[in-house]
């Protein structure tokens, strides 16, 4: 059994809001409201405290109150973090379970690092979650105002969570710790590693991305990670299949076909349709047509990419209302029709819709207007669907390659040079990781 349990107690006093930083609404949600998402999805999480600082209980039982096919405990957080903690092992019980404590300022946890956490307590008395350090690290005195030493930096990691320990260690070492030198310590690890000098704590590879919001700065960092849709995703379960069935619409050249060809390459399956064989994503009723034909082919469609594309440039004032309604029927409302054809059969499968963006998503360009703007439009659409779509267990996915030497791309730049653009062959491969791998609301960048 594993038990998650979300430190939400504090006050944030380093943020500077009369509201705590786990309450702040980022991205139309509550902080604490991802963190509870990332482990309450997590299939091998099955029970979840969270600790909330003790005058919002009104707050955080409305947050917690959609989520009821998980057993969730509301605790109120202590005086310190320290105290947190043991409020949430009385809770918890003196148990012999896996228990993963983790920041609720962490929005960001992947099912990754949960998953390799659990995994590590099968070979370690506790687990930690670190990365390496870009920065060179110095030690002071205790006065602060002296240099001491600089160590090593290849030996020295930053901190993460969650941290992973069996319940009733973790409670054993609280218990025999003396109460007055709680305040020496920050994190879970520390009141361990104390009282069991020669503990076995392994660690597990954390993620820039999981970063703590602590300050306002912090803030500003995680809608940045949170809008280019490089926000750590979970996982979708899946039965590993050496062999995929895919729906490829935008086939006929281009990244389609470059896709398709390494798709076929590892003995999976394809489904290509596009203009040329009759298939128009603008088109509902010849979308659907098409996933009734490969339905009665093929027992499950693991799969469904949306390649299809148009790019026209000009200044917006120039083009004709034919050409801007092309545009937005092509890659927006074509994208949208293939993901509602795709759902009944995706989520018999647990599959995976994987759609197209470009890197001009991020930042609409001069003379690209509708193009850059309905680019955008899908990977809002990945990210809502992402969330739609997740208790059907199905992952919804994008990529953004940068400019890439297509037939495409050359008919809308001809003097672009090719050698500076990307190979479709690079695109293929990234696409075919992501399908392998499948994590729900990622936004994968290809440069």
């Amino acid at each position: 059994m594993a038990v998650a349990v979300i430190l939400g107690g504090g006050k944030g006093t380093r943020f500077g809001d009369p509201l705590p930083k786990q309450f702040k609404v980022l991205g139309g949600k509550p902080i604490i409201q991802y963190t509870l998402e990332a482990f309450y999805s997590h299939p091998a999480i099955d029970e979840i405290i969270v600790t909330y600082p003790v005058e919002y209980r009104k707050e955080i039982a409305k947050i917690t109150a959609p989520f009821s096919k998980k057993p969730i405990h509301l605790v109120a957080g202590g005086a310190s973090r320290m105290e947190t903690t043991m409020a949430a092992l009385a809770a918890a019980g003196d148990r012999h379970v896996k228990i993963l404590f983790h920041d609720a300022v962490r929005p960001f946890v992947s099912h990754d690092i949960i998953s390799d956490s659990l995994v590590a307590l099968d070979r370690h008395q506790a687990v930690d979650v670190v990365i390496p350090t870009a920065d060179t690290i110095v030690s002071l005195n205790e006065a602060q105002d002296h240099l001491l030493s600089i160590p090593k930096r290849s030996l020295l990691r930053r901190g993460q969570t969650p941290q992973g320990f069996w319940g009733d260690s973790l409670a054993a070492a609280y218990r025999a710790i003396d109460p007055e030198i709680l305040d020496r310590f920050s994190d879970d690890c520390g009141v361990f590693l104390y009282q069991n000098p020669d503990a076995d704590i392994g660690v597990v590879t954390g993620d820039d991305k999981n970063i703590k919001i602590t300050t306002p700065i912090d803030f500003f960092l995680a809608e940045q990670i949170l809008y280019s849709g490089q926000a750590a995703s979970r996982s979708v379960v899946s039965e590993e299949k050496s062999q995929k069935s895919v729906v490829l619409f935008g086939a006929s050249s281009g990244l389609g076909a470059a896709a398709a060809k390494a798709m076929e390459a590892k003995c999976w399956q394809v489904f290509a349709a596009s203009r040329s064989t009759g298939v128009d994503i603008c088109d509902p009723e010849q979308v659907n047509g098409f996933f009734k034909e490969v339905a009665s082919q093929t027992s499950e469609i693991d799969a469904v990419a949306v390649f299809s594309g148009v790019l026209k440039t000009g200044k917006i004032t120039e083009m004709s209302r034919e050409e801007i309604r092309q545009m937005i029927d092509v890659n927006l409302i074509g994208s949208l029709n293939v993901a509602l054809a795709s759902f009944p059969y995706l989520k018999k499968s647990s599959g995976h819709l994987l759609m197209v963006s470009s890197s001009s998503y991020f930042r609409g360009r001069a003379n690209s207007a509708v193009y850059s703007s309905s680019k955008a439009a899908v990977v809002n659409l990945t990210q809502a669907l992402s969330e739609e779509w997740a208790e059907d267990n199905i992952a919804v996915s994008c990529i953004a390659p940068r400019r890439a030497n297509t037939p495409m791309r050359r008919k809308a730049f001809p003097h672009e040079n090719p050698a500076i653009c990307l190979d479709p062959d690079i695109v293929s491969q990234q696409v075919i990781a992501m399908l392998e791998h499948p994590q729900t609301g990622l936004i994968k960048h290809i440069y």
